[in-house]
């Protein structure tokens, strides 16, 4: 499957957003994943953004659907579910996607927007040469996906 087959990432692609958060830079200062980022790289990364805003009850994401997207709450708070069920909730400083920079298989949660909800996207286009630049970053990200295979082996007893 393509970008095109992502109405998300159609959206991010052909530039029918919202032009990129004033407060982009700080947003991604306040995530975890960038705290080893030089200012002059988090402000490259900040000039990809594309700031989406979504109503509640808005679906970010679908489980098994494709994509290509990585999203930072910016404002508000974004509910995940596999398989129907609720694993967590994701707030302003913390993020959602990331499988979807590595790979191109479908997405294996649902992101559902909790409550009018803001949002710094980034296509994979625009963050692998970011993570390709930013070692440190990869690696956190690796770390993160572990944590969360393990998470979810807890979940279906494994």
């Amino acid at each position: 499957m393509s970008d095109a087959d992502d109405p998300l990432a159609r959206l991010v692609a052909t530039h029918i957003y919202s032009p990129p958060a004033a407060d982009a830079e700080a947003v991604l200062g306040r995530v975890t994943l960038f705290e080893s980022v030089k200012p002059r790289d988090l402000k490259k990364l900040a000039r990809e953004a594309h700031e989406i805003s979504f109503d509640a009850g808005t679906t970010l994401t679908a489980d098994h659907g494709f994509g290509t997207t990585f999203f930072v709450v910016a404002d508000g708070s974004v509910g995940i579910e596999v398989g129907g069920l609720p694993v967590r909730t994701v707030g302003p400083g913390e993020f959602f996607g990331e499988m979807a920079l590595i790979d191109r298989d479908t997405r294996s949660a649902t992101a559902r927007a909790l409550e009018a909800t803001r949002c710094l996207v980034f296509s994979r286009r625009a963050f692998r040469p970011f993570a390709h630049d930013h070692p440190d970053v990869a690696w956190a990200l690796l770390e993160l996906m572990v944590a969360r295979l393990r998470q979810a082996e807890a979940r279906s007893g494994a």
